[in-house]
């Protein structure tokens, strides 16, 4: 019976790293907004809410999206 406590315990942390592993495949996949653990770290660092916006707004733009200034495209139909 003592055995059993850090018998569960080992055993616990390949299910806890497949779990992260899971949600990292599912993340890629699908595209999955924001960090995993977002709402703790806004706990303790207000500021990162307005970084995690403006790298959510990185991820959104267009790379086919010129910048002002840049001479336009010539595209040759056929």
């Amino acid at each position: 019976m003592e055995l059993l406590a850090p018998l569960a315990a080992f055993l616990s942390l390949p299910l806890f790293l497949a779990g992260f592993a899971w949600y990292a495949v599912r993340a890629r996949k699908r595209g999955v907004p924001g960090s995993l653990l977002a709402p703790i770290e806004e706990i303790w660092d207000p500021i990162s809410h307005k970084t995690n916006i403006e790298i959510q707004i990185e991820a959104e733009r267009s790379p086919e999206t010129p910048a002002p200034g840049d001479p336009p495209e010539l595209s040759w139909k056929i």
